[in-house]
């Protein structure tokens, strides 16, 4: 079996590495060990710079003027071409008119402007033919294109695929050739080759192997984490080392290097194997999971710039990094927050909350423990929380949330329900019936996702309860309801539907009904072809590491697609926005299907509630109000849909977004038996998301896991699935391991 995934970008020549980059807080300015006080007071704040953007700018690149201002260039209609400098906190604007005539007629895509310390302007972009074009300006009124011989000569891959230039203190121009992975300095006049550098194998068109110093030196990224300075005589001059994991973006201030990635900004000195980081990744905007890093410069007072663009927003940020000497290096309120697993929407809004809040700093701990968490792991959590040592705020998030209120952890929220309620129109039912009781909310979910069903009208309905399903399993034995499907899908999926059955009000386990679902997961591996799945590789990447990127939980199995092959059959996705709704949503026009939901499931996510033992209960509450600010809700991330209904309604507006028109998935099967399948997949009609967004309305069930006691099953269905035990022995087992675990 085969099957590939991937993304194209239509207006990219590459593949678009997804980088997501992070800042703030630090070491004193001065070099590392300056003395006690350096750890007392000092830090780098994170301030935001406004824009200088109107109607349908967009940012092509930032870089610094020959005097040290920040330098912007942006782009509106056609080629018309904008140069801003920063000059004592004001944007000075010149009209790069001479672009525009060069560029009359032909569909060049505008990619970066840089200038020489003589004030030579040029310009990168790249054709439809997929061909470099240069073009320069010597007086900033006229303008040429540039024909370098070595942009016209064809290779393997087409023609040089240039992704970054440079212009070094003698005015050569430096420039990558990604498809090649070296760098090539080109003469300004003759336009001939210099000299040639081997890079190290590059990952992203955005990934800069080549940049220009404030002294106009180059430096190279010639092997693997090594970058090497030349001089514009392009002798070797000195070198420095990069984690080139990280990806991060590099600039200088004609004494050191710093390094911008997800653990903050790293300050490297040439020829040095240590490395200090200035500023704290936990704390600043880098570590966005919503922002791409675009630009990075030093200022001209131990300060920087950072430009970040948020990819599905199509919009720009622009961050300032300056030194406050006054500043607590680390703030004096600590708000602790603690979930299983990460959460997107929760990160990025403690980066937000911090930046109001510069006295608060939010710390984040996950145990990453969600797919192994042991009665053991749940029973310490519990020693800390009911001591008054454990975290402000809890995400419940695979957590038993009726344990935690009955052991009288948890604060009652009801008062932040209702008032939030009374402020704006939220998604009442699943803001209230996560944790609840007696008419008290003790928690409530940041986000969400919707479950989804379709296919054949009599399978839908045997899958909606265990008896049916048994009884249409026994009836059709020659065929399976889930079409090509993973064990790890048959097992999940159908526990959760069923586990209110199987699992009483009290925690008791229905043996009998267990040993049934067990028995119908045994064959349905069989007649589902779950062994593809096993056995498959692609691209010598194993299966699993699919699964792990492609499914979004227990109602997500890697072979949904399958359907086209098995119109008999049913398939079911989680719909946690938009982008996941492109593969299921072009599979259902194909077959003149639509959605529906599932037992008015939903998925909660970022179950937040608070620590009833907190000494931050005020602090605590009022970041629990922000996660359900306009702010927060409104944030296009991945993890989920907002509970805010204005938020809700908006995700409707990223349907009509470039993002959208220049984003596909692409997904090919070939299993031996079956019909090859391929599918070519863009965002969904603004018809279709209408349609999910009144779904969502009805819906009111949430589907809530206690991940201990899904171990616990998982474990055991493994054995039964695999053979290795019969489905009463591994119902017994079970039932006594969830009543040993509730007892405590």
């Amino acid at each position: 079996m085969k099957r590939f995934n991937h993304v194209k970008r239509l207006a990219a020549i590459l593949l678009a590495a997804v980088l997501t980059i992070g800042v703030l807080s630090g070491c004193g300015r001065g070099e590392a060990g300056k003395g006690k006080e350096d750890s007392v007071k000092g830090r780098y704040i994170e301030e935001d710079v406004e824009l200088p953007l109107q109607g349908e700018e967009k940012i092509l690149n930032i870089s610094k003027s020959e005097d040290g201002n920040l330098i912007l260039y942006s782009q509106a209609g056609g080629a018309q071409v904008y140069r801003y400098e920063y000059r004592d906190g004001e944007w000075v604007q010149t009209a790069l008119d001479w672009i525009a005539p060069l560029f009359e007629g032909k569909n060049i895509y505008l990619q970066e402007i840089w200038e020489s310390g003589d004030g030579i302007q040029v310009a990168l972009g790249m054709g439809e033919d997929m061909a470099a074009y240069i073009v320069r300006s010597k007086d900033g009124q006229t303008g040429e294109e540039l024909e370098l011989p070595y942009l016209r000569q064809e290779g393997e891959y087409g023609y040089p695929a240039i992704t970054n230039l440079q212009i070094d203190s003698e005015g050569n121009y430096w420039m990558n050739d990604f498809y090649q992975a070296k760098v090539i300095a080109v003469d300004p006049d003759s336009l001939e080759i210099l000299q040639e550098f081997g890079t190290a194998r590059g990952f992203s068109n955005g990934q800069r192997m080549v940049i220009g110093t404030s002294e106009g030196d180059m430096a190279v990224n010639t092997e693997e984490g090594v970058f090497t300075v030349y001089g514009s005589d392009l002798k070797e001059k000195e070198s420095f080392k990069i984690n080139q994991e990280e990806l991060p973006w590099i600039c200088d201030d004609g004494e050191n290097w710093y390094l911008l990635a997800e653990n903050g900004i790293t300050r490297v000195k040439p020829g040095n194997e240590t490395s200090e980081v200035i500023v704290d990744g936990s704390m600043g905007e880098m570590s966005s999971s919503l922002n791409y890093t675009a630009g990075f410069v030093a200022g001209q007072k131990d300060d920087f710039y950072a430009l970040y663009r948020q990819e599905k927003a199509g919009t720009f940020s622009l961050v300032h990094y300056a030194y406050d000497a006054e500043a607590l290096a680390v703030p004096e309120n600590i708000l602790r927050v603690f979930g299983l697993s990460e959460n997107t929407t929760i990160q990025d809004a403690i980066l937000s909350f911090q930046k109001s809040h510069p006295d608060v700093k939010v710390e984040y701990t996950a145990s990453g423990k969600e797919d192994g968490i042991t009665m053991d792991d749940i029973r310490t959590l519990n020693t800390e929380l009911l001591s008054g040592n454990g975290a402000d705020i809890l995400l419940l998030d695979g957590l038993s949330a009726k344990t935690y209120i009955e052991k009288g952890i948890l604060s009652d929220l009801s008062g932040i329900a209702e008032e939030l309620l009374s402020q704006g129109s939220y998604l009442e039912p699943i803001m209230k019936n996560v944790a609840q009781q007696e008419g008290k909310v003790y928690a409530m979910p940041v986000r969400f996702s919707v479950p989804i069903i379709f296919g054949d009208e009599n399978a839908k309905e045997a899958i909606l309860s265990l008896d049916k399903l048994t009884a249409y399993v026994d009836a059709h034995p020659d065929e399976s309801i889930l079409g090509i499907a993973e064990k790890s899908y048959i097992r999940d999926f159908l526990f959760q539907m069923y586990q209110d059955e199987i699992i009483g009000p009290d925690g008791r386990v229905d043996q009998e009904k267990l040993a049934a679902l067990l028995e119908t997961e045994t064959k349905l591996a069989v007649s589902s072809k779950s062994e593809v799945f096993e056995e498959a590789k692609m691209n010598e990447v194993g299966m699993d590491t699919m699964t792990r990127v492609f499914r979004q939980g227990m109602f997500s199995g890697a072979g949904s697609e399958a359907i086209l092959n098995h119109p008999n059959s049913i398939s079911t996705d989680r719909i946690i926005g938009i982008t996941n709704m492109m593969i299921p949503y072009t599979v259902m026009r194909q077959l003149n299907l639509s959605p529906d939901t599932l037992k008015e499931f939903y998925v909660p996510t970022g179950i937040v509630g608070i620590n009833k033992n907190t000494q931050q209960k005020e602090l605590a509450e009022e970041f629990v109000k922000y996660l359900f600010s306009q702010e927060i809700q409104e944030k296009q991330s991945d993890d989920g849909l907002p509970v805010l209904e204005t938020a809700l309604d908006k995700i409707k507006d990223e349907v009509n977004t470039e993002h959208a028109q220049n984003y596909t998935i692409m997904s090919s099967w070939n299993i031996d038996g079956e019909e090859p399948i391929e599918i070519e997949a863009g965002y969904p009609t603004l018809e279709e998301v209408e349609d999910l967004i009144a779904k969502c309305h009805t819906l009111s069930r949430p589907a809530v896991q206690d991940y201990v006691i899904w171990n616990i099953y998982q474990t055991e269905a493994d054995a039964c699935i695999g053979g290795s035990t019969d489905a009463k022995t591994a119902a017994k087992n079970i039932a006594q391991k969830v009543d040993t675990y509730l007892a405590e």
